[in-house]
C-alpha cells in the first residue's frame, strides 16, 4: 500500500471518529436547573388562594378526597397542604389540585414539589394503583374554556406509587410513571419504574420533580428527579395528545384501595418554573466541522457554548388592546458571532408566524377577548436558538 493511500485512509478514519463523537456530544441531555418561576405555592396563607390564583387552577375531589391547609408540617413556614382519602368503601377516592395556567401556555416546564409521607402505602392486589400526579389531555367546549362540558378529559401520563415486592407485600414506596393508552383507544399501558433502591422515603420530606416537554408528535419528553437524582426518561414520545386542545396537570391523592384505609401525605413549596435559560429546549454544545487550508485538507472540530438572547420589545407585558386591534410583535436579538436566520412568533403554543428576512415583525389580530402569552423564537445562523420571556397581551 502507498504512503497516499495510507494517508487517505488515516484521513477517513480521522473523519469518521470525529463524526462519532459530534453525535455522542450533540444528543441532547435534558436538566432539572430551574429558570423563571412561573407560579408558586408556600401555603403560608392558611388557604388554597395560590391554588386558583388568576383562575388557573383549583381542588377537585371525589368520595372521601379532601385537601386542607395544615399546621401539622411544613418545608418551610409554618403550614403545607395535606392530601387525605379514606378508602374504608373500596371505592374511587381522590382529592385532585390542579394548576392548568402555566401547562396551557408553556411548551416545557418544570415542576417542583416537596412532598411529606407519614406512613408507607399499601394496596389490595386488585386495585394496585394510586394516582399521585397527573397530566390530562383536555379538548373544551366548542365555545371554548369554560363554556359547557369538556368534549375530552381523560389522563395521559401519571406518576403513581408503586409498592417493593408487589401489593400487599408492605415493601417501600417507589414513583412509576405510566402513559395511559388504555384511555386513548390503545390496549396495553407502557409504565416506567424508579431503579431499585429508589424509594420514597417516610418522615421526611422528599423533593420530586417533573419535566415535560409538549409535543404533539413523537419528540416530546418526561424526566422525573427524586432528590435531584433522575430515575425515570420516558425518551421521545407524544406528550400532548392531537385529539385535544391542552394538558391540565394535577397532583392528587386518588385511589381505589389502601392501607392504612385513611391515607394522608403532604406537599409544601410546589413551584412551576421555565427550565435554565428560559429556552424552551436545552441546546447540547454544538460541533462545527470544516475543511482547514492551513492542514492541507484535514478536518478541526470546533465545540460552541455561545448563549443567544431574545427579548420582546414590543408589545410590553400586560399591554392591553381592544377586541378587532392589531398589535405588533418585535424583538430584540443577541448573539456574540452569529446573525438571525429566523423568527417565529408564538401565542402559547401555537405558531402564528415566521420572518426569515428583515424586518423581523408580526401583526398579529386576536380572534377573542382574553388573556393571551406571546413569545417569539430566534433562530441564529450557526444553528442556536432560543425562546423569548412570554410577555402577556390582555384583548378587552
Amino acid at each position: 500500500m502507498s504512503k497516499y493511500s495510507i494517508c487517505i485512509t488515516c484521513l477517513a478514519l480521522l473523519i469518521s471518529l470525529i463524526l462519532s463523537s459530534t453525535s455522542l456530544i450533540a444528543q441532547e441531555v435534558y436538566s432539572n436547573n430551574l429558570g423563571t418561576q412561573l407560579w408558586f405555592a408556600g401555603h403560608e396563607t392558611g388557604n388554597q388562594s395560590e391554588w386558583t390564583a388568576d383562575g388557573g387552577g383549583g381542588e377537585y375531589n371525589s368520595g372521601t378526597g379532601n385537601s386542607a391547609v395544615s399546621s401539622e408540617q411544613a418545608k418551610s413556614g409554618n403550614r403545607s397542604l395535606k392530601l387525605s382519602i379514606n378508602t374504608t368503601s373500596g371505592d374511587s377516592h381522590g382529592t385532585r389540585n390542579y394548576r392548568w395556567n402555566e401547562i396551557t401556555k408553556h411548551e416545557d416546564l418544570i415542576y417542583t414539589i416537596y412532598m411529606y409521607f407519614p406512613h408507607r402505602i399499601d394496596f389490595d392486589p386488585n386495585n394496585a394503583w394510586f394516582n399521585l400526579i397527573q397530566t390530562k389531555g383536555v379538548k373544551y367546549a366548542s365555545g371554548g374554556p369554560g363554556t359547557g362540558p369538556d368534549q375530552i378529559n381523560n389522563p395521559h401520563y401519571v406518576v403513581g406509587l408503586g409498592v417493593r415486592g408487589g401489593a400487599g407485600s408492605g415493601g417501600a414506596n417507589y414513583l412509576t410513571l405510566a402513559d395511559l393508552q388504555r384511555f386513548w383507544g390503545g390496549s396495553t399501558n407502557i409504565v416506567w419504574q424508579a431503579p431499585n433502591g429508589v424509594n420514597l422515603p417516610t418522615q421526611k420530606w422528599v423533593k420530586i420533580q417533573m419535566r415535560i416537554i409538549q409535543k404533539r408528535d413523537d419528540t416530546g419528553r418526561i424526566l422525573i428527579w427524586q432528590d435531584d437524582q433522575l430515575i425515570i426518561d420516558s425518551g421521545n414520545r407524544n406528550t400532548l395528545r392531537p385529539e385535544v386542545d391542552d394538558n391540565h396537570f394535577s397532583i392528587n391523592a386518588y385511589a381505589d384501595k389502601t392501607f392504612p384505609n385513611r391515607t394522608s401525605f403532604y406537599i409544601d413549596d410546589v413551584s412551576i418554573n421555565l427550565p435554565s435559560n428560559n429556552n424552551q429546549e436545552e441546546q447540547p454544545n454544538q460541533i462545527n466541522l470544516s475543511a482547514s487550508p492551513d492542514s492541507h485538507g484535514s478536518v478541526r472540530a470546533a465545540v460552541k457554548k455561545e448563549n443567544a438572547s431574545v427579548i420582546i420589545k414590543s408589545p410590553s407585558d400586560n399591554f392591553e388592546i381592544d377586541l378587532n386591534s392589531q398589535v405588533k410583535i418585535e424583538g430584540e436579538y443577541s448573539h456574540p458571532s452569529s446573525n438571525i436566520s429566523k423568527i417565529e412568533f408564538y401565542e402559547g403554543k401555537n405558531l402564528i408566524g415566521n420572518k426569515s428576512q428583515a424586518p423581523f415583525e408580526y401583526n398579529w389580530s386576536p380572534q377573542s377577548k382574553g388573556v393571551y402569552s406571546l413569545r417569539i423564537k430566534a433562530f441564529f445562523e450557526n444553528g442556536d436558538q432560543t425562546f423569548s420571556n412570554p410577555v402577556t397581551v390582555v384583548v378587552k
